[in-house]
């Protein structure tokens, strides 16, 4: 059987430092792949001399005046002609077998094959503690990231649960892409691709785990200062919200639905906006901002859910909600 090709996409926005590493590492492999697409977001620093320094390499520069991840990962989709698709982030290295790591299992399991999802490591801690490993999700977002090949099989007999990737070691199948209808582009940020898994199993694809692994040098980005210094409320409450209401609303009872969203609200978002009075100290002003940024976001989440239910688009199984 020959092998798939494979495109390699990288969406960044005001990360040109650490571009210009991830850019060096993956000129050492570029032989690996047959197309390489940026679709560079509204950035304010020199991106653009790092687009200039490696122009041999880049197949195809696309921008967008959006800081959303999904709109970004669906205009390289788009314009990609590869049969497999590797969104690497703009603060991930990955190894130089990467590519062909990922591709074998698309050879092996041929048309089951969806996605493919990696280990995660974060380089930015002392211990260079895993983020990721053969994680699953609920259909309420609930997480649990780091799982062995026995609890990841436990989890996912129950319905209620399904395979996972974390986006900065995942690849997806192009044409399995383009049948569920893309990202959904109401997930600027976070969650856009736990949802993508759940709609591949959905339409009949497996996701598949690889032990493959990628160094992730967290980054500050405007959704985070840091790495437990977040700025995104908004949108963590939003899609947290959303992504209940599209997967799991009518699969639970009432009630159970309801308790169970409102402790994954308060856990994801207020407790962690009040730990950082005692991490980073901050001032009561700003940690208020952020407890009414989240009010907002789940308004705005259960709004955007709730109204699924009444379009042609739910109703066909083919949903992409656009923020406004």
């Amino acid at each position: 059987m020959l092998s798939p090709s494979a495109t390699v996409i990288i969406c960044t926005v005001d990360r040109c430092n650490f571009l210009s590493r991830v850019m060096r590492a993956v000129s050492l492999w570029r032989c690996s792949f047959q197309e390489l697409i940026l679709v560079v977001g509204p950035a304010q620093d020199d991106t653009e001399l790092v687009l200039l320094e490696y122009k041999d390499i880049i197949n195809q520069v696309i921008f967008t005046e959006q800081r959303n991840v999904s709109v970004a990962r669906n205009l390289g989709l788009k314009a990609a002609t590869g049969d497999i698709i590797f969104y690497l982030d703009d603060d991930v290295i990955p190894p130089q077998n990467w590519i062909d790591l990922h591709l074998q299992i698309y050879r092996e399991q041929r048309a089951s094959c969806g996605c493919v999802g990696g280990v995660v490591i974060d380089k930015t801690q002392q211990n260079f503690s895993l983020q990721f490993a053969r994680g699953v999700n609920s259909r309420l977002s609930e997480s649990r990231p780091i799982l062995s090949v026995t609890e990841t099989t436990r989890y996912i007999s129950n319905p209620q649960w399904f395979c996972g990737v974390m986006g900065a070691n995942a690849s997806y199948k192009r044409e399995a892409l383009v049948r569920i209808g893309y990202f959904d582009e109401f997930f600027e940020y976070f969650l856009e691709e736990t949802d993508v898994c759940l709609r591949l199993q959905e339409a009949g694809y497996t996701i598949y785990h690889t032990d493959a692994a990628v160094e992730h040098y967290v980054q500050p980005s405007h959704n985070r200062r840091d790495r437990r210094h977040l700025t995104c409320w908004y949108s963590l409450a939003k899609n947290t919200t959303y992504f209940a209401l599209k997967h799991g609303w009518q699969k639970l009872p009432l009630a159970m639905f309801l308790i169970r969203l409102t402790f994954l609200l308060i856990y994801r978002c207020l407790l962690r906006i009040l730990r950082l009075k005692f991490t980073h100290n901050l001032p009561f002003s700003l940690l208020f901002q952020y407890i009414q940024e989240s009010i907002v976001g789940v308004r705005h989440g259960w709004e955007a859910g709730m109204k699924l239910y009444n379009s042609n688009d739910w109703k066909n199984g083919r949903v992409r909600v656009k923020l406004d």
